[in-house]
């Protein structure tokens, strides 16, 4: 059936357009407004849920009956709501973003697929709406949490060091703070603050492990389970390598330019890739969904 057929009797055709258009509509935000690492996380959470939906949305879903319709078509309206709310109750930052879209399309799916009657698309449509909101109550919290992000402050500070030392880049750490002399001679500062420590991607990477466990049980084995491990490691890797190619532009151009926009840019490409590779080897060798046919 064509991706853009307009019969919604097909559970599979009503997700790819459901996949299709909600994605656009989130790339067309990202696109017309300025966008940071957090809009980017939103949107990796935003299509791996919609990639969820397609693939469950090949198995024959139970109809919804009439009454727990209504009651669906009810949660999706609120659903809708708390997209706005959000803002009002500190849970979410203005202005309106992708967080609070993807709020306002989980709502809109649950309706959607709530009228087309597939009970099984429900609850995966609705996991970006719960990740949104509990990583903005988690965000609430490290607000005035910062002792949980302390101990890993030293030892991100001792390991780059260690690394830039490695690679012949003399540097020194005077608590969070990392001072080297760059080849234009200018010093060069870095201050290893929470953010740096990678918290943002350790929880988005939480974010979407529960969202593929909980749609493929079968992936909770001992193997999946070291695999989701080695995730957490690559992710926690990812971010000491942002750190790294910081100091290195800092060493190779000087404290300003080039470092301020690799500052700004590298931690979401780093990031993005991972994750890309790491959920692309679990999905095709511990859950075995081929996306690309065998020749």
């Amino acid at each position: 059936m064509s991706l853009f057929s307009p019969d919604f009797k097909d559970a599979y055709s009503a997700a790819k357009i459901w996949g299709f258009v909600s994605i656009s509509l989130c790339l067309i935000l990202i696109l017309l407004f300025p966008s940071g690492y957090m809009e980017l996380d939103g949107l990796a959470i935003w299509i791996l849920s919609c990639l969820v939906i397609i693939y469950i949305s090949r198995k024959q879903s139970p109809d919804l009956p009439d009454r727990q319709k209504k009651i669906t078509i009810f949660i999706g309206f609120l659903m809708c709501i708390t997209s706005v709310a959000s803002i009002s109750f500190g849970i979410s930052h203005p202005p309106f973003s992708i967080g609070e879209f993807i709020l306002l399309l989980s709502g809109i799916g649950v309706i959607f697929f709530a009228l087309l009657g597939f009970r099984s698309l429900i609850f995966p449509i609705s996991i970006p709406f719960f990740a949104v909101i509990g990583f903005g109550l988690y965000e609430l919290f490290l607000r005035n949490q910062d002792w949980l992000t302390a101990p890993l402050i030293p030892f991100i500070v001792s390991l780059t060091v260690s690394i830039l030392s490695f690679m012949g880049i003399h540097s020194t750490a005077n608590g969070s703070l990392i001072t080297f002399i760059s080849q234009t001679g200018d010093p060069i500062y870095l201050s290893i603050v929470s953010d740096c420590t990678g918290i943002i991607s350790l929880g988005t990477f939480t974010i979407a492990t529960l969202i593929v466990l909980i749609n493929f049980p079968k992936s909770v084995t001992k193997k999946g389970l070291f695999l989701i491990g080695i995730g957490y490691l690559g992710t926690f890797c990812s971010n000491l390598l942002r750190i790294i190619v910081i100091a290195l532009c800092g060493y190779l151009f000087g404290p300003t330019g080039i470092i301020e926009n690799v500052h700004v840019h590298i931690g979401w490409i780093i990031f993005s890739v991972w994750m890309v590779i790491f959920w692309y080897y679990f999905f095709s060798r511990q859950i075995g969904i081929n996306f690309f046919r065998k020749k």
